[in-house]
């Protein structure tokens, strides 16, 4: 048995964005054989008592306050020495909110208390780990090679001046990301195109990329166990993000009201965190704003299809695992599912240009059987690569490499 720190900068629990779920899905699998510490910040008082429900056998939490939510008074504070520190280190303000250094004591003592033999950081923020456990094999989880999306990020900002802000704070995390990458000798990418990709950068010369094994609970998604509505779409994610941002404006602006065009009575549920603005902006006619849910499964089971109109991001789509799980025919942009493996025309059907995404969701709505035939496929897909069978062994393969890139380091 191993014993494996697992450190999040804000708790995955309640489930309510993508990392969340993978990093649940992770605990998962290595605690069927190993000992896993989560220690991660929550932001209030209800979040630090959830998590507490949270530990069980070979699972335990050791969690904190954000500092700069003790009080109306420190989140003052810590915005303004913030960006303080920011405008004389470069240091991104998200980093210093991430990893404080009161976070950073809690994680280097509780690896020396808990005699920890792995540390699995998330993600790039976390870059000062190393100089702190330097005798603990570490690995840097990242979910999104962020410099590769910076550029398209900045490019999709209209006004000048925003440009401006958005291109200087993009070099800012993109130097913290690098600054991470350097320091630490094991890299995990969750997919093993982004795996490829990171090797292939002259400056990972003598650094181990690894892909992040992922896994899902088929167990938890059964179809059956609903009813699909007619003329019903489904958009999921976290808005606050703003590759998901674009993705809705996406949708509502160019691409649902040409639905309604050729089926008045489509109904487009978004469901998740942050929506709001774009809402206000956009025509919200038969638009239905659920907002941030406990379970996803019934919005799954009861959708007609799954849009997911990405128009840039990196890393993995945990919402599609689990669209597939609940043989969800999806209708995406091709970076929507990028690396993932998907057979575009069998496991989901892909478009770009707002004409032809509309058309094809379109197509789905009209041909039931022609859909449930493409969530069956999305299922046997989902199945084969990422059922929790056998995810254990995968995981002990990991583990395994990890702990040999240090050897050879300490060599």
């Amino acid at each position: 048995m191993v014993n494996i720190l697992i450190a999040l900068s804000y708790a995955p629990f309640p489930v309510r964005r993508g990392i969340d779920r993978l990093v649940e899905n992770l605990i998962e699998g290595l605690a069927a054989r190993h000992r896993v510490v989560l220690v991660t910040m929550h932001l209030d008082v209800e979040a630090g008592r959830h998590l507490e429900r949270i530990e069980r056998e070979n699972v335990s939490i050791r969690s904190m306050l954000a500092p700069h939510r003790r009080s109306v008074a420190h989140r003052f504070f810590y915005k303004a020495k913030n960006l303080c520190r920011a405008a004389l280190t470069g240091i991104p303000p998200g980093v210093l909110y991430a990893a404080p250094p009161p976070y950073l004591d809690l994680i280097e003592r509780t690896a020396r208390d808990e005699r920890i033999d792995l540390v699995i950081a998330f993600y790039w923020h976390l870059a000062d780990l190393p100089r702190r456990i330097p005798d603990v094999p570490l690995a840097l989880a990242t979910m999104d090679l962020d410099y590769l999306v910076h550029p398209e990020r900045v490019r999709r900002i209209r006004s000048p001046l925003r440009r401006a802000v958005a291109r200087i704070d993009c070099r800012m995390r993109e130097r913290a990301e690098w600054t991470a990458y350097g320091r630490y000798r094991t890299i995990l990418a969750v997919t093993g195109a982004d795996a490829s990709r990171l090797r292939g950068e002259r400056a990972m010369a003598g650094k181990t990329v690894l892909t992040l094994p992922l896994a899902i609970d088929l167990g938890r998604y059964d179809p059956s166990a609903f009813t699909r509505e007619e003329d019903r779409l489904l958009m999921l994610g976290a808005f606050d993000s703003d590759f998901n941002r674009d993705a809705l404006s996406f949708m509502l602006r160019d691409v649902f009201p040409l639905v309604l065009r050729r089926r008045p009575g489509a109904v487009l549920e978004i469901v998740g965190q942050g929506a709001g603005p774009v809402l206000v902006e956009s025509d919200a006619r038969n638009v239905r704003y659920t907002g941030v849910v406990d379970d996803i499964r019934p919005h799954l089971g009861a959708c007609s299809l799954m849009a997911l109109p990405l128009r840039f991001g990196g890393g993995v789509r945990i919402r599609m695992m689990e669209a597939a799980a609940m043989a969800v025919p999806v209708v995406s942009t091709p970076r929507g599912v990028a690396g993932m493996g998907l057979v575009a025309g069998r496991d989901y059907l892909e478009a770009l240009e707002p004409e032809r995404m509309a058309e094809t969701i379109v197509h789905l709505l009209e041909n039931p059987d022609a859909a449930a035939g493409i969530g069956s496929n999305a299922r046997r897909w989902v199945e084969e690569h990422y059922a929790m069978a056998g995810y254990s062994e995968r995981l002990d393969a990991l583990i395994a490499d990890v702990e040999r890139s240090f050897s050879k380091r300490r060599i």
